[in-house]
């Protein structure tokens, strides 16, 4: 039987931002990939804020990943390409927990980039 999270279906955006920065190869890239179909957004981190957290069913693999931030960022470019900030993808238990959206300067975002301004690097 498949546990099936509550909250609500990733808005076409977050889907995309999420492929995005899962289409990079590293260890436990393939089970988050597995998660996605099935992953809901549970809460904003603030009234205005793009960033979410996730639940993940239980009923998919778990990532062999250590709890924290994957080894995928996502560099976010302004239209000019200006560096704006980043996205990071948090896990917990082996499974999506968080999709993060740190800005850099004084104008938070209230939405999340359009992942054609975001170049995906693995870091170590």
């Amino acid at each position: 039987m498949t546990d099936h999270p509550h909250g609500r279906a990733l808005s076409s955006r977050e889907q995309a931002v999420l492929d995005k920065l899962l289409s990079a190869e590293f260890t436990g890239a393939h089970e988050l990939r597995s998660q996605l179909p099935e992953v809901r957004a549970t809460g904003n981190w603030g009234e205005e804020s793009p960033s979410i957290d996730l639940e993940a069913s239980t009923g998919t693999p778990a990532a062999p990943i250590k709890d924290g931030v994957i080894p995928s960022c996502g560099t976010v470019t302004d239209s000019s390409g200006e560096l704006f900030g980043e996205l990071l993808v948090w896990v917990s238990g082996g499974r999506l927990s968080a999709l993060e959206f740190s800005w850099y300067g004084d104008t938070a975002p209230t939405e999340l980039p359009d992942p054609e301004f975001v170049t995906v690097a693995v870091s170590g």
